[in-house]
């Protein structure tokens, strides 16, 4: 190797240079006790002891004083009772890696390879890492004591992992070899404490009255698991692990199982095997998997149990009829799109969630989660998500997408943003400027030193501090958010979406939606953030309050900018609106826009027969002399055509109520419905073109009847 130039040897000119260059590189060469280094212990199982610690320590130390290195009292990081196989929740390991990024220490001294990690990924990421830094990693103890390099790293790491699984097969063979003894293996479950010998449960009978509770009330009393934590709950009855019930805890996951209803230690058997935990690798996050039923151990406990066994045979066999077995999932009982899922809150800040379909309709209910299942709200009362999305609609209608709403939008939030954005786009046109000045000055430091006479030293001090002020102005500027240009939201054709909300009401809730249906949907979501239903138990209405953003509706979030301070535009953007709704009706014909429209459609005689379509029909009816059998066949196709719910709830002049139903009735009977649709398909009337004759059969309950 060439040997090192002397610097005394070299003209003055180049000596120069590289002294002022080497003033900014760390030192290369130091004496090992002026070098500073750290200690990192480990130990993952709960058997371990702390004197685990103290003895890695101890024989670091040991390390230190034969290498003559030098070590801080501080720098003794430990992580107890972490596993290998993972570095998460290592915060002795994080600490030690942001003190290495800092330059704090030259060397890390590890008992063995396999307390840095025991998988070879991660072990070998954090050599590669401590190398880039500079840092030397050294083994105190074993055969391979002293510095590893690349090459021992990753045999060791192999050998660690290897170690892993043996300790693992030791482990899991010693567990069921304790569990086929009758030792419990598991948790400690609701209604059991640990006794005084290993592995031993004791029955806590107040706790097991509960057990015994749950188990009447749900095979007996025929109570569901839901409304069965909501009694639990109101009785002040703490959960097993504290805070409140839930139907989990007692009826279990599907998928994965649990639950006190499950659980075979009530009947006196103590099973391990069952699951089986899996952790994903990388992370602290854990699977649970169905176990081998070939490795499963059984033993029967008979002084655990409290619950009759053909009471736990039948609480379990309801679970299955009720969809809570493992693995089962719940198929949704309707096919309607709730065009706001998952924005309705409570005026409590829990979320609203569904009650079950109401029949074939897809009509669901929005009740409080808290109050139904927790019982911790006083609002308890549900309303029909169909009459909630119809207020919610009109409220954008009305209010919302008003043209006043619009005006105000343009006026404020766009120039606002503007003004934002002109001020963020000036901090970073002036950072930039100064950090091209500190750039010009470094390009030519030398220069302006030989011309000001300054030395090496005051040169330097004066580099590192414009160096430190660009590494500033560069944090700063990529903190700089520039919002996007404010648009004006009559660019997405507000008008047209107003005018869509009154269709949209008559048709929710939403079948079979099409593909601009769907874009609708994602609009209205775009533009509704939030949606508080506050309905008191004493009264009929309830209030909505109704969180809505133009901004995000135009496809602009308009970000909020460090680089403005009290500039931020959610304050303009979103608006609350606040609307008292009337109590929910039945009928579908109440609603102002369904009224609306079937009187538009009277008047227009659409849904009707022309006088072309009774000049045909009339000739074939001349057996049928009912004084308004016209009337009849109108107000049928009426009722086919409008989707109204039923014979008896058209509007005038069909409201005759069971007169219409009967007078229908009998136009089937004597063949005239049938004729009629033949006599109007052969002239081609557009009356009956795609017509749907299917909720006639259904309504009307007629032996005669021919589709």
């Amino acid at each position: 190797m060439n040997k090192p130039m002397d610097i005394s040897k070299m003209p003055a000119e180049l000596a120069s240079v590289c002294k002022w260059i080497h003033r900014f590189s760390p030192p290369t060469e130091a004496s090992p006790d002026e070098e500073v280094c750290v200690i990192y212990a480990r130990y993952s199982g709960r058997n371990q002891k702390e004197a685990s610690i103290e003895r890695q320590d101890d024989l670091g130390k040991d390390y230190v004083a034969h290498m003559g290195y030098r070590l801080r009292a501080e720098y003794l990081f430990a992580d107890r009772g972490r596993t290998g196989d993972s570095l998460d929740d290592r915060t002795a390991l994080e600490e030690v890696r942001r003190l290495a990024r800092e330059g704090a220490f030259k060397r890390i001294l590890l008992y063995g390879w396999c307390r840095l990690s025991r998988r070879p990924g991660d072990a070998m990421m954090l050599f590669d890492e401590f190398e880039a830094l500079g840092i030397e990693i050294h083994v105190c103890a074993g055969n391979t004591t002293g510095r590893i390099n690349y090459f021992q790293a990753l045999i060791l790491s192999i050998f660690a992992m290897e170690e892993r699984e043996r300790l693992l097969r030791t482990t899991n063979y010693a567990a069921f070899a304790a569990a086929a003894r009758g030792r419990n293996m598991g948790g400690i479950p609701y209604g059991f404490r640990k006794g005084d010998k290993r592995g031993e449960l004791v029955v806590e009978e107040e706790e097991m009255l509960v057990i015994i509770r749950i188990f009447v009330l749900f095979v007996v009393d025929d109570v569901h698991p839901r409304k069965i934590a909501y009694i639990l709950n109101k009785d002040g009855i703490p959960a097993p692990r504290g805070g409140l019930w839930t139907k989990e805890a007692i009826a279990g996951t599907p998928g994965r199982g649990g639950g006190i209803l499950r659980s075979l230690k009530c009947v006196g058997y103590l099973v391990y095997g069952l699951t089986t935990i899996m952790r994903t690798p990388g992370r602290a996050k854990t699977t649970r998997t169905v176990g081998s039923l070939e490795l499963l151990k059984c033993v029967e406990k008979p002084e655990l149990a409290r619950v009759d066994v053909d009471l736990f045979n039948e609480a379990n066999a309801k679970l299955d009829a009720m969809g809570y077995c493992r693995g089962a999932q719940q198929e949704r009982s309707s096919k309607s799109v709730l065009l706001l899922h998952g924005r309705y809150h409570c005026v409590c800040g829990s979320k609203m969630r569904l009650a079950t379909a109401v029949g074939a309709s897809g009509i669901r209910h929005l009740l409080c989660k808290a109050a139904f299942e927790n019982g911790t709200c006083d609002r308890a009362r549900s309303t029909s998500s169909h009459f909630v999305e119809a207020e919610v609609l009109r409220e954008i209608r009305d209010r919302i997408l008003s043209d006043d709403a619009v005006e105000l939008f343009n006026t404020t939030y766009v120039a606002e943003m503007q003004s934002v954005r002109d001020e963020v786009l000036r901090s970073r046109k002036g950072r930039s400027a100064r950090i091209a000045e500190i750039e010009r000055w470094l390009d030519n430091s030398f220069l302006k030193s030989l011309k000001t006479g300054r030395t090496d030293e005051d040169t330097g001090r004066v580099c590192e501090s414009l160096q430190a002020e660009r590494r500033r102005l560069d944090e700063e500027l990529a903190d700089l958010v520039v919002p996007d240009e404010a648009m004006e939201v009559p660019n997405v054709d507000v008008h047209a979406l107003r005018g869509a909300m009154d269709q949209l009401i008559m048709r929710t809730p939403l079948k079979n939606p099409t593909e601009a249906d769907l874009k609708l949907v994602s609009a209205l979501r775009k533009l509704v953030g939030k949606v508080v239903v506050d309905r008191e138990q004493e009264r009929e209405g309830y209030t909505l309050r109704i969180d809505a953003s133009l901004a995000d509706l135009s496809g602009r979030s308009g970000k909020s900018s460090p680089g403005a301070p009290g500039k931020n535009s959610s304050d303009v953007a979103v608006r609350t609106f606040v609307r008292d709704c009337p109590a929910p009706v039945r009928s579908r014909l109440r609603t102002p826009e369904f009224v609306r429209h079937l009187a538009s459609k009277l008047e227009s005689n659409e849904y009707c027969t022309s006088d072309e379509d009774w000049a045909a029909i009339e000739p074939l009816w001349v057996h049928w002399n009912h004084p308004r059998r016209r009337l009849i066949l109108d107000a049928t196709l009426f009722f086919l055509r409008s989707r109204t719910l039923g014979l008896r709830t058209l509007p005038a002049p069909f409201d005759g109520g069971y007169a219409i139903e009967y007078g229908v009735k009998q136009m089937i009977r004597k063949g005239c419905w049938a004729s009629a649709l033949v006599a109007m398909e052969r002239i081609q009337s557009s009356t009956v073109a795609g017509l749907d004759t299917s909720r006639l059969a259904s309504r009307v309950k007629c032996h005669e009847w021919v589709p």
